[in-house]
């Protein structure tokens, strides 16, 4: 497709890409055409509505987001103009932005051609791709970067701010519906000691680390979904991966791994402690963030644009009992 950004949300540059979205806001069908494009809705997402449009010329995917404080579409729009603009060849190009005209704002970027699997990297090779990938990610430092991009919406850069991440969940929380479970990982976290170090360096942080997020290529990976990145200390999305449960079947050497291959290709002097400081802090953080949606979601909160698994609540429940013991020999 021709390589081409819009550098101004107003002015799309795809033909007939205004008429398409006109036509596909708030349909929410499974596939169709019009005009001269064909599209298919992209399952598998719970926050947004994802088609892949073509046309003869064109390869796009169309997010439509949930509106809400975190200005989803903005801030991918705004990561992925800064990769393109650093030309990091790890994310799509992006191409139309509009928050306004439609009920839900839509952000609109190439499609990534590649393969995408639910299981975690297995090999050697697979790993070593995995982990280039976040380090190119993390070559986009403020220092280098021209976009303005707000912090990431879930990172940690102090112990400090590892509590304050877990009081947020726990302020989602009633106090009488906090699980005593929690209440005492939290306790035994406050009166653990912990390290203490510098503010670390900053660089762009993609948060999200679910696995279908991530598209394995021949010439290096690149991923999608970047509508929580910014600003951030690198080195806790290391511990992110570790921790997200799409991981939760990598034996405990591939982290050791992970945690020295990303600590000496960063340069970091100081990213292994860290890493490991954050590790039962984000564990604790887990059993607050699973507690809540067991509280919220059968109350109508956390509400998404597409359907939930209707064995979400098993699912969540198997998740939070895990999360537990995790927790209870992390801290």
């Amino acid at each position: 497709m021709p390589p081409v950004m819009n550098m101004e949300q107003s002015t799309p540059v795809v033909p007939g890409l205004v008429l398409l979205l006109d036509h596909l806001s708030g349909l929410n069908s499974a596939a169709g055409t019009h005009g001269l494009w064909r599209y298919t809705r992209i399952e598998g997402g719970a926050n947004n509505l994802i088609y892949r449009a073509t046309s003869p010329e064109y390869d796009t995917a169309i997010k439509w987001t949930i509106r809400d404080a975190r200005d989803r579409a903005g801030r991918e729009w705004a990561a992925l103009r800064a990769l393109a603009a650093a030309g990091l060849d790890c994310a799509p190009m992006p191409l139309f932005l509009d928050r306004e005209r439609y009920a839900q704002p839509v952000v609109v970027q190439s499609w990534l051609a590649g393969t995408v699997e639910a299981a975690p990297p297995s090999t050697d090779a697979e790993w070593q791709a995995f982990l280039a990938h976040y380090l190119t990610i993390h070559s986009l430092t403020p220092g280098c970067c021209a976009q303005p991009l707000p912090p990431a919406t879930l990172n940690m850069h102090s112990v400090a701010d590892g509590f304050a991440r877990i009081a947020q969940q726990l302020a989602c929380l009633p106090t009488a519906a906090r699980p005593p479970e929690l209440v005492a990982l939290v306790h035994a976290a406050e009166t653990r000691d912990w390290p203490r170090w510098p503010t670390p360096p900053f660089a762009l942080c993609r948060v999200d680390s679910n696995t279908r997020n991530f598209v394995r290529r021949a010439d290096g990976w690149a991923s999608v979904d970047w509508e929580s990145g910014g600003w951030g200390d690198p080195s806790f999305e290391v511990v992110d991966v570790i921790t997200h449960p799409a991981y939760a079947c990598v034996p405990t050497e591939r982290w050791e791994w992970l945690i020295d291959a990303y600590a000496r290709g960063s340069g970091d002097a100081g990213a292994e402690t860290r890493i490991r400081a954050y590790r039962p802090l984000m564990l604790v953080w887990w059993v607050a963030r699973l507690a809540r949606a067991l509280y919220e979601v059968p109350r109508g909160g956390d509400q998404r644009l597409a359907g939930r698994n209707p064995a979400w609540q098993a699912e969540t429940e198997a998740h939070y009992q895990r999360y537990v013991q995790l927790a209870r020999a992390a801290v």
